[in-house]
This record gives C-alpha cells, sequence and structure tokens, in this order.
C-alpha cells in the first residue's frame, strides 16, 4: 500500500515519507484513539450512568417537593395558623414521598433491567 492510498484522504499528492509528519500523525490517531476509549468506556459504565439517573431523578424530585410546599404555604398564608393545615395529620405526605420513591427506584430498576 502506498502513502497516497492509505485511506486516510490525503489528495495534496505529497508522500507522507517524512518520519516527523508519520510521528505527528500516529500522535493523532492516539490521541483521537484515547478519546474513543474513554467514550466507551464512559458509556458502558452502567453503575455510574444509573447513579446519575438517580440523583438527577432525586434532585427533579426535591424541586418539585419545594414548588409544592411553597404552593401551600401560599395558599394557606391569608388564613389564621398558616401551615395549621399540614401539622395535624403528615402521614399522607410522608406516604406520598414513599410512593414517589419507591416509583423511582422501580422506573430505575426496570431501565436497568432492558439494558442487559
Amino acid at each position: 500500500m502506498t502513502a497516497s492510498g492509505n485511506g486516510h484522504g490525503h489528495s495534496n499528492g505529497s508522500t507522507a515519507s517524512d518520519p516527523a509528519e508519520l510521528r505527528a500523525e500516529i500522535r493523532r490517531t492516539r490521541a483521537e484513539l484515547g478519546e474513543t476509549v474513554q467514550l466507551l468506556a464512559a458509556k458502558a459504565d452502567v453503575k455510574a450512568r444509573m447513579k446519575s439517573s438517580a440523583v438527577q431523578a432525586r434532585d427533579r424530585f426535591r424541586a418539585r417537593a419545594s414548588t409544592t410546599a411553597s404552593r401551600i404555604r401560599d395558599t394557606n398564608g391569608g388564613r389564621s395558623g398558616g401551615q395549621a393545615a399540614l401539622r395535624p395529620n403528615p402521614v399522607p405526605v410522608a406516604t406520598l414521598i414513599g410512593v414517589a420513591a419507591s416509583a423511582v427506584a422501580v422506573i430505575l430498576l426496570v431501565m436497568r433491567r432492558r439494558r442487559r
């Protein structure tokens, strides 16, 4: 195989016989391969990807819970006692939080099993 027919698309007609040029091309190729390997390794790291998904889901849930709590506080703000409506029966709120956390866990498990 000649230097112009090596499949790298060198159309300038020059031969890459200069050792410095060859070394530079080898360095570029190694760098590209290194980046590719890193990307593939990150994609293959299911545990890290699942952890990242769980963290994102937890953050979304916390943001929604905070928003909902703010709305409830704003709605009850004009009444006497403000948050008094939330204090007598905290069980439904705890139940909702437990159900939401369970749903997130089930979704993550299903996603993990589908990828296998």
